[in-house]
């Protein structure tokens, strides 16, 4: 007999479900993949940012430090300004690399101070110089300006 047996073959069905949700798996894995670069270039582009603020405060700490020295360096030399004719002065340290600092000087004013002695040496006169000192540090792009306040003996005013 010839005949087909149709109760022997095998039938392929698919679970109820399956069937409306073909693709519904990959389009998930695109949707957590897209997620995840947006993640990723966010990350990226705030440690770049993050990176560009540190130096900038790192060129802004180091003009700081070169406005900074070149107070010291004018003060620690005596014959640095004059009060009668105030003169900027020019720093720079390691090559300009660690920055550089512009040192002006200026009289803010001069005070007379008289002092009696004893009986026999009379009075004694005294005048003392008020100066400001502007120390402008630049680095690259960073510029710190310091502002310091110095007396300093100065010739007696009649």
């Amino acid at each position: 007999m010839n005949s087909l047996n149709r109760s022997t073959t095998p039938l392929v069905c698919m679970p109820p479900y399956s069937r409306g949700q073909r693709g519904a798996a990959l389009i998930m894995a695109l949707v957590i993949l897209l997620i995840l670069t947006i993640l990723g270039v966010t990350a990226m582009s705030t440690s770049s940012l993050e990176q560009k603020m540190a130096g900038n405060i790192q060129d802004l700490t180091r003009a700081f430090q070169a406005a900074e020295s070149g107070v010291d360096r004018i003060l620690d030399n005596t014959t640095s300004f004059d009060t009668s004719n105030p003169t900027s002065s020019n720093y720079s340290f390691d090559s300009g690399k660690s920055g550089s600092t512009t040192v002006t000087p200026a009289l803010i004013q001069i005070t007379s101070r008289s002092q009696r002695g004893p009986k026999s040496s009379g009075a004694t006169s005294s005048s003392t110089a008020h100066i400001n000192l502007t120390s402008n540090g630049i680095l690259g792009n960073a510029r710190y300006t310091v502002h310091q306040g110095v007396t300093q003996p100065a010739p007696a005013q009649n």
